[in-house]
């Protein structure tokens, strides 16, 4: 049997155009790089150029979708992930893709999440960057380092709006690699001069003191409960991965601000009750309201959520009225992130696909400057038949 042809009724590429095509190279970026060359201040600087963007109307998310499908394990789910935005000021489109393997289990009393691709210990997760003159592809980047500080660098850029300006000690619960970077990002746009933290695991909370120590110089405090955390601190950041409140109503002290990185589920009704102002970074979808179907398909049984479900959308409007507001609008100047010294105010973010395509443009950049990234032939992804 004869393998199956297209008639030829495709033209083929102009002389000028083919000699283009084989010079154009598509970078493969690792983690590594993107450590190498992505600057924290300059990754808050193009966030902030993005959101503005955003809040004028010329950037534009799809919003983040989620699909679960049950395996023959019932504590186990296979969960794949997108989300993607384009900006128009910076020519590029983006989609972050995550396929993973995900466990609901108990650890330290508290109902959490993890998560794995392949084998335990590894993670998928990969940008696709685009070309928006074009269309092209301009390069395929490990997701995990972005991940960390595009969710830091957009709490801070709201931080600097939100939190006292004589704001000194930050609490934070959790010691992985999202607290490491609220560590770091959050001294940038106030004078910390001390941190506290909790995690459940007391090794992990010591070694994350100890590089607190000794990569920024910040006085440390180990707390062995979360409440010594959160009371006495002026900034309070939770970077969990628990599936219930880690932080109370009863610990809160007027003038705090409080970081949340699981919006529906890291702080307790007592503790929404409490704030004067709530700032969200969503994709507008999020922030209006939407169906559980638009951003969860999942069988009857899915014992647990992730991310911002509507549900808890739902329950911040009912709870706090015409006290909510969005990051764009704080940066643009439009809505105050404070107002007074005393106001409680709170902030939390969403993953989006313009977050991913401001910051894999800055990685892109400054990897093909420094010759970094493994190159591929565009020609290998672009084909001669329509699609």
């Amino acid at each position: 049997m004869k393998r199956f042809q297209y008639p030829n009724v495709y033209p083929t590429l102009k002389p000028e155009d083919a000699e283009e095509l084989a010079k154009r190279e598509v970078l493969l970026i690792d983690r590594h790089a993107a450590e190498e060359v992505l600057d924290p201040e300059a990754c808050m600087a193009v966030l902030e150029a993005a959101y503005k963007e955003e809040g004028l109307g010329s950037a534009v998310n799809r919003t983040k979708a989620n699909i679960l499908v049950p395996t023959h394990d019932p504590d186990m789910w296979y969960r794949y992930c997108t989300m993607e935005g384009g900006i128009r000021g910076m020519e590029v489109v983006a989609i972050r893709i995550k396929s993973d393997m995900v466990r609901y289990y108990s650890a330290f009393g508290h109902n959490r999440t993890d998560w794995f691709c392949g084998f335990p210990g590894r993670f998928f997760g990969l940008i696709l960057l685009f070309d928006a003159t074009d269309g092209t592809l301009l390069a395929m980047l490990h997701d995990a380092h972005m991940q960390h500080m595009r969710v830091a660098a957009t709490v801070t850029l709201a931080t600097r709006h939100m939190a006292r300006e004589d704001a000194s000690v930050l609490g934070i619960l959790g010691s992985g690699g999202m607290a490491w970077t609220h560590a770091y990002l959050i001294p940038k746009v106030r004078r910390i001069q001390k941190i506290k933290v909790y995690s459940p695991n007391p090794e992990h909370r010591r070694r994350f003191a100890e590089q607190v120590d000794q990569n920024l110089g910040i006085e440390t405090v180990i707390c062995n409960e979360p409440r010594a955390v959160v009371q006495g601190s002026d900034i309070v950041a939770a970077c969990t991965s628990s599936e219930e409140p880690v932080i109370f109503g009863e610990w809160l002290e007027p003038g705090t601000h409080v970081i949340l990185t699981k919006a529906g589920k890291e702080m307790d009704e007592a503790g929404w009750k409490k704030m004067d102002r709530f700032v969200a970074y969503r994709s507008p979808i999020g922030i209006q309201g939407s169906s559980s179907e638009a951003r969860w398909t999942a069988p009857p049984d899915w014992r647990f959520g992730g991310g911002t479900a509507p549900k808890d959308i739902e329950r911040e409007r009912t709870l706090l009225g015409d006290r909510v507001y969005n990051l764009p609008d704080v940066l643009l100047g439009r809505v105050a992130g404070r107002e007074n010294a005393a106001e409680m105010t709170c902030t939390a973010n969403e993953g989006t696909g313009v977050q991913f395509a401001a910051v894999a443009l800055k990685v892109y950049q400054e990897a093909k400057a420094r010759g970094l990234g493994r190159k591929l032939p565009l020609e290998w992804f672009l084909q001669d038949v329509t699609n």
